[in-house]
């Protein structure tokens, strides 16, 4: 019966998430993790305008549409920021006046269409001496400054880590207990850069948890920028952008999901270059939450009242995962208190699990799992 209840809960969910409808924007990205792509949708079609882009931060392509049909301009441009082409669509169709340039931004073919019908071609012969003027440049260039996930500002040329964004990150001391958790995840800052290039007014708009805000901070003040600039003139400016944090392959620590359980001493709580054990369990391979207990830990949601009281530690939970891999009750092993405990057991349910296995079946098994509670400003 139960069986056949878990059944109609997941076919009930998959139908729900089926007949949803997609609205907004959806972004692809490149493997490098900067934006690739922002579609807008709306019930499903496409509509409005939608960008693709190079990994330098510059538009590739910009796409306008109404109904799921393109309609007005679309533009394609050069890696440079220069326009490669414009193209008329009414309806879906190409019509009026569409235009084509050289990678030096000179005029290369002018076609007219009605409805779909090419009316008329000219070509104009490629011109090496020509030179495009710096505002050729802007259009493809000018969604580097707003629409860039990495980097956001409202000058005409946006302040530049000297060396850019990889150098900041290559600068972050990656704190102690985000490596020995193996979080990872970015940053949001803000921060004013003034005319001699330096970064004032640091905050984190949105953290990481386990010391990463303060690393960030810290990573951002010992970086030289470039300033911005306005109509040729050097200016503050405030930006905003991410600082990304990823535990090099190097310095990856043995995976943090232990089939069977051992006990640790108190030098192996203090050496991070030890094993923890996170989820422990007795049977061939725990459950493991999807992400990797990183993303166990991004669903906490730390209690005020043990912020306003500095309380950090850990709450240790027993847990059983069906075969399916969803939580089915918690219990408290080891407490906290001042909130903490029910924040633990709320990130665990909301956590999505890869079920066990025995003997290469998926199976219900009973866990522990240790969820951390460290606060941020402590060192």
């Amino acid at each position: 019966m139960i069986s056949i209840i878990k059944k109609l809960f997941l076919l009930i969910i998959f139908l729900i998430s089926n007949i949803s409808a997609q609205n907004g924007t959806v972004k692809t990205y490149h493997m490098s993790g900067k934006v690739e792509s922002r579609i807008a949708f709306v019930d499903d079609i496409l509509e409005g305008t939608s960008y693709w882009y190079y990994e330098n931060g510059n538009i590739r392509t910009e796409k306008n549409y109404s109904n799921g049909k393109l309609n007005g301009l679309t533009k394609n441009f050069y890696p440079t920021g220069l326009l490669k082409d414009e193209i008329r669509y009414s309806d879906g169709m190409l019509h009026g006046v569409s235009r084509r340039f050289y990678e030096n931004g000179a005029l290369a073919e002018v076609k007219n269409y009605e409805f779909g019908e090419l009316v008329s071609v000219k070509n104009i012969e490629f011109d090496k001496d020509y030179i495009a003027p710096l505002s050729a440049y802007e259009e493809g260039k000018r969604k580097k400054n707003v629409e860039n996930d990495d980097f956001i500002c409202s000058a005409q040329i946006c302040p530049e880590p000297v060396g850019g964004i990889e150098e900041i990150e290559s600068n972050i001391i990656y704190p102690k207990l985000a490596r020995q958790y193996k979080l990872e995840g970015s940053v949001l800052i803000t921060t004013t850069i003034n005319k001699r290039g330096t970064a004032e007014n640091i905050k984190v708009l949105q953290g990481l948890g386990l010391g990463c805000s303060e690393a960030a901070i810290e990573a951002v003040k010992n970086t030289k920028f470039i300033p911005g600039e306005n109509n040729g003139e050097i200016v503050e400016t405030e930006v905003t952008f991410k600082l990304n944090f990823r535990i090099k392959e190097a310095e990856d620590k043995p995976t943090i999901i232990a089939s069977e359980k051992s006990e640790l001493t108190s030098e192996s709580k203090i050496d991070s270059s030890k094993q923890k054990d996170f989820i422990i369990c007795d049977v061939d391979e725990c459950p493991e939450p999807i992400g990797g207990i990183t993303e166990l830990i991004k669903k906490i949601n730390y209690p005020p009242h043990a912020k306003r009281n500095n309380i950090s530690g850990e709450v240790i939970l027993n847990v059983k995962v069906d075969d399916i891999g969803f939580v089915i009750s918690t219990e408290v092993k080891q407490g906290l208190g001042y909130g903490c405990d029910e924040a633990a057991k709320s990130a665990v349910i909301k956590t999505e699990f890869m079920p066990a296995k025995q003997n290469g079946k998926n199976v219900e098994s009973n866990i522990e799992i240790t969820v951390p509670f460290i606060l941020d400003d402590k060192k």
